[in-house]
């Protein structure tokens, strides 16, 4: 398994006023998002934990990986784990090789917003958390590059990058199989009771690998999602 750290974080005031909507921007307000990326700065420590895996067999709604080994290397020296991914497994039916990771920014922020909150500075600590989702959104990106840059480099693409209880048909309780599959704890991160994990401005993402997917770049699941209309994080398929 491997650790990514060092993971830049560059964002804008306009990035985090867009959770808002089509609202006019005051210029107070501009600035008062500007105070609050530079808060989070001081705060969020972006990580996270990957591994690689092959991708055994795609069959029905459930996907069979194996930690990603040398030829010489006998089965049993590598546990298979099945992921029960629903009805759209097949978006990694074209998968050869999967990265499986788990980003965070730590629990500061977090922290620190709650306490902006408790403290009725409303404004502020909902700017402060609309940037902890941004930078987070930092992190997801990182994964994503390295999957991109390892398909490329066997002629592959990539697949949409999945999640439990993003993508319609895997639950969230999907969530102990996939997060079973790393070490958690490096990164600082936990999965409680509800599958939920903590600190909350963490994610899991898998990304299937190989020659039969057409696009360079990592997807999105936003077409299958509710809120595919009015989510202002929505993500374009490149494909």
């Amino acid at each position: 398994m491997f650790i990514l750290s060092d993971i830049p974080v560059a964002l804008e005031p306009e990035e985090i006023l867009a959770m808002r909507g089509g609202r006019r921007v005051q210029p107070g307000l501009l600035r008062d998002a500007e105070a609050a990326i530079a808060l989070g700065q001081s705060l969020w420590q972006p990580a996270a934990v990957y591994g690689w895996f092959d991708v055994l067999e795609v069959a029905g709604e459930e996907v069979r990986l194996a930690p990603t080994g040398s030829d010489e290397e006998v089965e049993e020296d590598r546990p298979e784990t099945v992921l029960h991914i629903g009805p759209k497994a097949d978006l990694l039916a074209g998968a050869r090789r999967a990265l499986v990771g788990v980003g965070t920014i730590g629990p500061a922020l977090e922290a620190r917003a709650q306490e902006l909150q408790a403290a009725r500075e409303v404004l502020n600590s909902y700017l402060l958390d609309s940037a902890g989702v941004v930078a987070l959104g930092a992190v997801g990106e990182a994964l994503r590059c390295l999957a991109e840059e390892a398909a490329a480099a066997e002629g592959w693409g990539v697949s949409p990058a999945l999640s439990p209880g993003s993508l319609v048909g895997w639950p969230l309780t999907g969530q102990r199989a996939l997060c079973g599959l790393l070490p958690l704890a490096d990164v600082g991160v936990r999965l409680n009771g509800y599958c939920v994990l903590e600190p909350h401005k963490s994610f899991s993402s898998l990304i299937g690998l190989g020659p039969g997917f057409h696009s360079g770049k990592v997807g999105s699941v936003c077409k299958f999602c509710a809120l595919q209309d009015t989510c202002w994080r929505r993500r374009e398929d490149p494909s």
